[in-house]
Parts: structure tokens; C-alpha cells; sequence
């Protein structure tokens, strides 16, 4: 779906002074990404398609509430502007945007739910861990007769069950498995607004042994109602 090769990224460590997920188990192995640069690099000044300056069109009638900076720990943004742009620049000349939002868009969008191996590392005692369930959410419609669509997407993330804090840690998500979740979405949109015969989601996750199994109750996703790999309009 998209060529090989391309710069190597490592994943990123937490930054906690002690991470007992980074320290115990060390950092994993590189892996090799299409388009994206190595060093800092210029992040696009608009939530519009990476590169071009442009705001997203949201079509009638649906609106993104609460939108997120583009922002993330280690330049984790850049992964996901590149790759994102990568894959949805064969759409053109329409043209796609990729939004980070805080909460449910409103509306009648039509909604992805994708899973990944992702870590946490808690800010309040430093407690680290990895999660096969790391939840994703996309929700994206297509602007009829503007030649432009829009994917607004939020990661989810988990409450630490050492200290209970009560707050929903954020998760480090590695850099395949933005790849992997960004080629479903990519092959979805296809299915629903080009054509493309129906694809199977790519399921495989980065090799792990989480200590403990998933907890709903500190799950954002499952408080949030999402947390289960799903295809379905939000209203």
C-alpha cells in the first residue's frame, strides 16, 4: 500500500526520571519509516493536509469540538503528519486532513475504532507499562462537491493502577503501529468513498507480554464507550 524503506525512527522513551517499563525492559529496536526525516523538522502551522498551509473543510451540518495541539511528546506528530499525508496524498486532487481532538466530534460522522501496542508511563510515581490495547478512534467524512475531506482522531488512555491517581495517563504510541492503524483508516475510506474492494484489517501487534491483563476500569476508551474494535456512525 505504501514503498518501503525510508529513515529510521527509534521509539520514544517516556522522559521520566525512572520509567520502570523504560528501564526494565530498555527501548525497542528501530524500524524503518516512508517520508519521515530524521531531526527536527517543521511542523505544518494549520490542522490541514501536512505541507500545505490550508485549513480542513468540515462539511454541513458536523462539527470538531475541542480540538488538540499538535503537539505530542518527542515529535510523535511528525509520524503521524507524515505517514498520514504519505497515504492520502494518492487521493488526490481531493484532499484530506487529519485532526486531533479531545472529545467525540458532533454530528454524523462515520467512526473507526483500531487497536495497538502502546506504553504509559505515569507522571505521578513513575510506574510504566505496555498495553496490547491501546485504543485509537477516527472519525472522518468527505465535504460533497469541495474535493476534501476530513478525519478528526483522538488516542485514549489509562489510569496507572499502582498510585490510582485517577488520571488518564497519555499513551506513546510506537511508530509501526501508527503505520498500522493509519493504512486501515487509509483502506476504509477507500471502501466507503472510492471503490477499493473491501480490505482486511491488519490486526498484528508488536510482539509483548503485558504483565496484567486489560482493566476496564482504567480504561478511557471503555469509560468513553469505545473501547472495542468497531465500525459505526457517531451521532
Amino acid at each position: 500500500m505504501f514503498p518501503l524503506g525510508g529513515a529510521a525512527i527509534a521509539p520514544p522513551m517516556c522522559g521520566a526520571t525512572f520509567c520502570t517499563e523504560c528501564s526494565s525492559v530498555g527501548l525497542p529496536n528501530t524500524v524503518s519509516l516512508p517520508g519521515v526525516p530524521l531531526g527536527p523538522t517543521a511542523v505544518p502551522a494549520t490542522n490541514g493536509p501536512p505541507g500545505t498551509g490550508t485549513s480542513p473543510v468540515v462539511p454541513p451540518g458536523l462539527a470538531v469540538a475541542h480540538v488538540a495541539p499538535w503537539k505530542q511528546a518527542y515529535g510523535m506528530e511528525q509520524v503521524w503528519l507524515g505517514e498520514f499525508g504519505q497515504l492520502f496524498s494518492s487521493y488526490l486532487p481531493h484532499r484530506w486532513s487529519l485532526l486531533p481532538v479531545t472529545e467525540t466530534p458532533l454530528g454524523s460522522w462515520t467512526q473507526f475504532v483500531d487497536s495497538a501496542k502502546v506504553r504509559f508511563c505515569c507522571s505521578e510515581c513513575g510506574h510504566g507499562w505496555t498495553s496490547m490495547k491501546g485504543r485509537v478512534a477516527f472519525w472522518f467524512a468527505q465535504a460533497a462537491g469541495a474535493g476534501a475531506g476530513v478525519v478528526a482522531f483522538r488516542l485514549y488512555g489509562q489510569q496507572c493502577e499502582r498510585c490510582k491517581s485517577g488520571r488518564f495517563q497519555d499513551a506513546m504510541w510506537y511508530p509501526e503501529e501508527v503505520v498500522k492503524v493509519l493504512v486501515n483508516l487509509y483502506n476504509r475510506i477507500g471502501r466507503t468513498y472510492y471503490g477499493f474492494f473491501e480490505s482486511p484489517i491488519q490486526k498484528a501487534r508488536r510482539a509483548g507480554k503485558p504483565r496484567t491483563p486489560h482493566n476496564a476500569q482504567l480504561c478511557q476508551a471503555c469509560h468513553d464507550g469505545v473501547c472495542t474494535e468497531q465500525h459505526k456512525a457517531a451521532t
